[in-house]
């Protein structure tokens, strides 16, 4: 990572990639602009977000950013990269519909290899990614015993008895059975995982051509007249798409990394590995390579160990050095790994009610949090420092094996 240029962001870009999430620009807008009311609250900084426009296929939305210091204001423009339409194209409806896609998706995580991979990596995302059709199995091993009680009871008394043992039994079971499925956010998850078993194999050609649009669209940016700093933001599944834009746009411009406007790359609770370790995403895995060996990158990946639905404080480009020989594989490279350090930001009781919400978990790094001083996802994206700068102070986390299981993945 080279080293960060010091002198003030006054103009910035944003470019935001969500997760796999149908909803559009207008969530992802009020989400922002009421966050960052509750963020000026506790940082004192003076944060104006304006309405949404259109640009082109896009939203965005300008922020004025004005520092508690009374200091020069800040102006950035947020736009919001969609690809909500093509999340709504693969979102079955249904329950039936969705037991297939949860059958179908961890059959082939399991037959492919690559859920066996991920235990070696995260336990916390396997858990994630297993629990849906573990809840399946469960109900149906339920169904199956109750079935059998009903027969015994009916055999030796009467078979209306057995029958009001099957309908008493069905509707705790059924209740119990959605509470789960919302818990463990089923519906989400596989149908996520389904894409990305598709994007794996080339099948979604429309949104090929979506990152290719993107793509163009930040080799413009960097060559626009008064912008400091042009951020790639990837949340989720967005992480995903962020390095592929950013290895497109390095492809299409090798400049890219040393125009005057700063080009920084910022993940949020990623899940790179359950694209990467499908064994038919090469082309993705070469899109990794690219972003590791690009040493000026300033790359930064946030996860947290409490979030459950990423991979956390991994190294998303590892996966480059599969069945390359121990002395042969490059020193450094991929992102600069960091915790946001959920703990610290809110008072004991409210982080203990955010860790058990999956859902809000996940979903923090864009929200704001009640203790000053801590993590900022305002800061970084509307304040006068780049994105480099401001982890400058805290240290990389270089191993973190908490997680791992069997002694990890093998390279």
């Amino acid at each position: 990572m080279s080293a960060s240029n010091d002198k003030r962001v006054r103009r910035r870009h944003v470019l935001y990639l969500s997760g796999f999430d149908p909803q559009g620009p207008g969530h992802y807008h009020a989400l922002y602009a009421d966050q960052a009311a509750l963020q000026s609250k506790v940082s004192g900084d003076r944060i104006t977000v304006g309405p949404r426009q259109r640009v082109g296929r896009n939203a965005a939305w300008d922020v004025r950013w004005q520092g508690a210091d009374g200091g020069e204001a800040v102006d950035t423009r947020y736009e919001f990269l969609r690809w909500d339409d093509i999340v709504r194209q693969h979102w079955p409806r249904g329950q039936v519909r969705l037991l297939a896609v949860t059958i179908r998706t961890t059959a082939r995580l399991l037959v492919n290899g690559s859920l066996w991979r991920i235990l070696q990596t995260s336990w916390p995302a396997f858990l994630a990614l297993s629990l849906p059709a573990s809840l399946i199995a469960g109900v149906v091993f339920a169904l199956l015993g109750l079935a059998g009680l009903a027969w015994s009871i009916g055999s030796h008394t009467t078979a209306w008895l057995g029958v009001a043992v099957v309908v008493g039994g069905i509707v705790p079971l059924r209740a119990w059975a959605k509470g789960a499925q919302a818990k463990v956010q089923m519906a989400w998850l596989m149908r996520s995982a389904s894409v990305v078993l598709q994007q794996s194999r080339g099948q979604l050609p429309t949104l090929e051509e979506r990152l290719d649009q993107f793509a163009k669209r930040l080799c413009e940016l960097v060559v626009a007249p008064h912008v400091d700093e042009v951020l790639v933001v990837g949340h989720s599944s967005g992480a995903m798409l962020a390095v592929s834009v950013l290895a497109r746009a390095l492809g299409a411009d090798r400049q890219l990394l040393q125009r005057p406007a700063s080009v920084s790359l910022l993940t949020l609770g990623e899940c790179i590995p359950l694209l990467s370790y499908q064994p038919e995403a090469a082309k993705f895995r070469q899109e990794l390579g690219t972003l590791r060996a690009a040493h000026d990158l300033n790359w930064i990946d946030v996860t947290a160990p409490p979030d459950g639905c990423c991979f956390a404080l991994i190294d998303p480009t590892d996966v480059c050095e599969d069945g390359v020989p121990t002395e042969a594989r490059a020193s450094g490279g991929g992102p600069k790994r960091v915790s946001p350090r959920f703990v610290r930001c809110f008072p004991p009781e409210r982080y203990q009610a955010i860790r058990r919400d999956r859902y809000r978990c996940h979903f923090q790094y864009l929200m704001a949090v009640e203790v000053p001083g801590t993590y900022d996802y305002f800061a970084l994206t509307a304040g006068p420092r780049r994105l480099a700068d401001n982890f400058a102070h805290q240290p990389a986390v270089t191993r973190f094996t908490d997680f791992q299981c069997f002694g990890g993945p093998r390279r």
